[in-house]
């Protein structure tokens, strides 16, 4: 049997790339590479939101070359999108292939499809681009399953590279998400997150449009064994219709990451969000109303070209009120291609103090959050034993990680645990409503 080894960077929706093209190998005759095993497959799976992950890309590629000299490399995933000749240019890389035939891989490995002499499989995306669903699969040692139900991006924020790397937007239809979900239950999982490039995208490209809020309504008038997770959302897709959906629905967890990016109005307009800090506030103040303790995560991008000192205590100050529970930092990587690349970058010294500090805001406020969950109860969900002997960890509805004694054959079971101590970033507690 030929073994393969897949190394993934990025995004949750890339993770379920990675699966998905694992699940079609295994499908076609392949096996998972033990970690001490030569692979007869080497695929990186890259990001390119970042010069950071770039480099990481690259640094990946090369290394693997130097472990595994001789075998097969392939590159595919956004920074083979974006840079497909760069790539090419990499140590031992047999062939790049771009996110259209991203779920074609196994196919061309396995059916001689794939030229010996064509290294380079990158196209651009159709207007309207399909959306190419992969089978629901199950993930041998995982309680959480991640479906992908929305691909690409129609925004063009001035700064991204997603909607060129990504394409449009295109989603899984109503029917196609019900199947995939029922199958997930059947493969006893415990939590799916519904994942896409922008979630709050989805059924916007159907004939005739839908919404987010539409598709949970559809789910949520079913039973389901699992709890149900939505990845990150664009302020401008959470509306009302998708509010009202979510508060009514008891298998939802009341858990949001939201990309704020800035606090200030003149960097908002200049990266072309769609919204102001004031709007922003609203809409957490309403999350907030609505979801009692829940947990929210921001992402902020510090340093974008033009942003005065002003413009970015204006953005600690955003934070600073809001009830967040955790922050994903990011200074600002000029990519090619977009609008902002052309501006003048701050300088590399002022973007990394402003992260630093950004950071420092995010981890205060996550101990903040931390603390005031003690003598909380929550559902937590057993993803297996942890040191020292007779504990188990998981994750809350919340998202938070959560420690506790009890058996192993609670295993994959929805719990209600009471907090009484904070270790580090995680709670420990006690079963106060076991299966």
């Amino acid at each position: 049997m030929p073994v393969f080894r897949i190394i993934t960077f990025g995004c949750k929706v890339n993770q379920c790339d990675s699966a998905g093209i694992a699940r079609e190998l295994t499908a076609r005759g392949w096996g998972v590479a033990a970690p001490e095993a030569r692979p007869d497959l080497v695929l990186v799976n890259t990001c390119t939101v970042t010069a950071r992950a770039d480099q990481q890309a690259r640094q990946s590629v090369r290394r693997l070359a130097g472990d595994f000299p001789g075998a097969p490399l392939w590159v595919t995933g956004c920074y083979a999108q974006r840079a497909p000749e760069a790539v090419a240019t990499l140590p031992e890389v047999t062939a790049v292939l771009g996110n259209c035939h991203k779920t074609r891989l196994a196919e061309l490995l396995t059916t001689g499809n794939a030229p010996a002499g064509e290294r380079l499989r990158v196209w651009g995306f159709a207007a309207a681009e399909p959306f190419a669903p992969w089978p629901a699969q199950s993930a041998p040692g995982h309680t959480r399953a991640w479906l992908k139900v929305q691909e690409g991006c129609s925004h063009h924020c001035r700064y991204c590279i997603v909607p060129t790397v990504r394409g449009p937007r295109r989603s899984l239809d109503a029917e196609g998400v019900l199947a995939a979900l029922r199958e997930l239950a059947h493969l006893g999982y415990r939590e799916v997150v519904l994942t896409g490039v922008d979630l709050g995208q989805y059924g916007l490209d159907h004939t005739p449009p839908g919404s987010l809020g539409g598709l949970v309504r559809r789910l949520r008038r079913q039973t389901w064994p699992f709890r149900v997770r939505l990845s990150s959302l664009e302020p401008q897709t959470v509306t009302s219709e998708l509010l009202d959906e979510l508060a009514a629905w008891g298998d939802f967890c009341p858990h949001f990451h939201l990309p704020l990016q800035s606090g200030s109005a003149p960097v908002l307009a200049a990266m072309g969000r769609p919204y102001g800090p004031e709007a922003f506030r609203d809409l957490v103040r309403e999350i907030s109303r609505r979801f009692p303790g829940a947990g929210l995560g921001l992402d902020v991008l510090v340093g974008f070209p033009g942003e005065t000192a002003g413009d970015f205590e204006a953005t600690c100050a955003l934070v600073a009120a809001l009830p967040a529970t955790y922050l994903h930092v990011f200074p600002f990587s000029p990519r090619p291609g977009t609008p902002a690349a052309a501006l003048p970058p701050l300088p590399g010294g002022v973007v990394r103090e402003r992260a630093r500090v950004m950071r420092s805001l995010g981890q205060a406020k996550k101990l903040q959050f931390l603390e005031a969950q003690l003598g909380q109860v929550r559902e937590v969900l057993v993803e297996g034993p942890t040191a020292p002997a007779g504990w188990l960890k998981g994750l809350s509805d919340h998202y938070l990680r959560v420690v506790f004694p009890g058996p192993v054959r609670w295993r994959n079971q929805r719990l209600r645990v009471r907090f009484h101590a904070r270790q580090g970033e995680v709670l420990a507690g006690e079963v106060v409503t076991g299966p």
